[in-house]
């Protein structure tokens, strides 16, 4: 994935409606058994008009405070994927396997403008990918009935380079990125918009030491990102936290 998506990687779920007499809620005993519906305590809520706004404090490797800002991430459109740019991806000799809905994406906004698309294909998956459609299989999922400890399959990404709100250049270089559940329904951490279950998913390389935990609340989707490097010493220190501060949800 794009280091820039997994920076900028912050989202929302919809609120359970009031009405419901049914729990929909996806950390309910009931919740297995597929009786969900998207848009009622879904993962993201991506509407166009959304917004998230987060603050970002920055960190030194000795775990000095050196910086903080805030920025908004927000759906701007929808965009449908043009199937003539879509590669083949081997076993596939042809493209009549993407469907509509794989195609409709969000477009969304973030840190320093950079740009970048998401959708839901289930109340349980979120895939990321960067707008550009000859990279339209370069995507990671989140997926909320993993077990502890699940992985995704490694995908591999191209080089990159982004450029923080805070002045700071990061150059990457070609990679291979996963997911990994980590934590499922804990319910101790709180932030600036309280305290509820929470599932934490950590995003890792093959080839770089550096990781990032994501912390998902449903009906709110991200509301915490945690970003952490190694030392010359070996220790694992946290460089970046991005807390979602407020929300508008169309």
């Amino acid at each position: 994935m794009k280091k820039i998506i997994s920076l900028s990687l912050v989202l929302s779920a919809a609120l359970l409606l009031a009405a419901c007499s049914e729990d929909l809620d996806p950390l309910a005993p009931g919740s297995t058994d597929g009786k969900y519906s998207l848009g009622v305590k879904a993962l993201v809520p991506l509407a166009v008009g959304n917004t998230w706004t987060y603050s970002v404090v920055l960190y030194t490797q000795a775990g000095v405070e050196r910086m903080r800002y805030t920025y908004t991430l927000a759906v701007l459109d929808t965009i449908t994927a043009d199937t003539s740019l879509v590669p083949l991806v081997p076993p596939q000799t042809n493209r009549k396997h993407l469907k509509r809905e794989a195609l409709v994406w969000y477009l969304l906004e973030g840190e320093m403008g950079a740009r970048m698309c998401w959708q839901v294909d289930s109340v349980e998956n979120l895939r990321v990918r960067s707008a550009n459609d000859a990279r339209f299989f370069e995507q990671t999922a989140f997926n909320f009935r993993a077990m502890l400890g699940d992985a995704t399959v490694k995908r591999y990404v191209g080089g990159d380079t982004i450029v923080w709100a805070s002045g700071d250049r990061i150059v990457s270089g070609a990679d291979s990125v996963r997911s990994t559940l980590v934590s499922k329904g804990v319910d101790t951490l709180r932030t600036t918009l309280g305290s509820a279950p929470y599932f934490t998913y950590r995003q890792s390389y093959a080839l770089r030491t550096d990781y990032t935990d994501y912390y998902f609340k449903p009906g709110f989707g991200i509301f915490l990102i945690e970003k952490f490097e190694r030392t010359a010493g070996g220790t694992m220190v946290r460089v970046r936290r991005d807390e979602l501060t407020s929300y508008y949800f169309k």
